[in-house]
């Protein structure tokens, strides 16, 4: 037989429901596939979002530290001494006779004197 001769015995036959199955489950591959991206980018921005938010905590929390840290060294006792007499202050020591401790009575709302 020559080959220009087709013969339904031997050509290919492709049905319309067999291209239209297939173009369909590309378009849903390819959707499937374009939905994973679009996910997956969200899911980094948030994951970045969340590690700026952990950097943020981090930098306040050590602002608090060194706040807290420098308020320590401005109200310890012997700076401030030290602070007064550099500024020539007429604030002095208070002799520990001259202080007076009050405790209050339990129910009532009288306070007592110790020295």
């Amino acid at each position: 037989m020559p080959p220009h001769t087709a013969s339904t015995r031997y050509a290919d036959q492709v049905s319309f429901s067999f291209l239209f199955w297939m173009v369909l489950f590309a378009v849903l591959v390819s959707a499937g596939g374009i939905t994973y991206a679009l996910l997956k980018n969200d899911q980094v921005a948030v994951r970045t979002e969340i590690n700026n938010l952990h950097r943020q905590i981090a930098v306040c929390n050590m602002n608090t530290n060194q706040h807290m840290a420098k308020t320590n060294a401005l109200t310890n006792r012997w700076a401030m001494r030290d602070r007064l007499s550099q500024d020539r202050s007429t604030l002095r020591d208070i002799d520990r006779s001259q202080i007076e401790l009050a405790r209050r009575l339990n129910d009532s709302g009288f306070a007592v004197i110790h020295r």
